[in-house]
């Protein structure tokens, strides 16, 4: 006869998974927040932003730098860009990110005007 002995089996512990939303959907529940608390604000200082602090700037940075016709136009896309969607009353969770993408460009616009002339 023979006999089999065994070690007991390892069984693992079982935790559920925790579901964690991810950087998106955390953003898009903060701004719908803030859709409903501070609309009128967010409009109103990407405008400022844009059209009194990144846009001069930006254009002071072109003209300093030789006038590059291409990049004045440039530098009007992104500020078109924020006022269709402020303009257009759009959700914050819209408004928000072309603010920043519109932030983004006119600062890639500036380091691009010390190169092309």
């Amino acid at each position: 006869m023979s006999t089999t002995t065994s070690r007991g089996q390892v069984v693992p512990l079982y935790r559920p998974a925790v579901s964690r939303p991810s950087l998106i959907l955390r953003f898009l529940d903060w701004a719908e927040n803030e859709e409903e608390d501070h609309h009128v604000g967010w409009v109103g200082a990407s405008i400022l932003v844009m059209t009194g602090f990144f846009f001069p700037i930006t254009m002071s940075a072109i003209l300093v730098n030789g006038a590059s016709f291409g990049l004045i136009v440039a530098s009007m896309v992104p500020l078109v860009l924020v006022f269709v969607t402020t303009l257009a009353a759009l959700p914050t969770k819209y408004t928000i990110p072309f603010l920043f993408v519109g932030v983004l460009a006119e600062l890639a616009i500036i380091v691009t005007s010390f190169f092309v002339r």
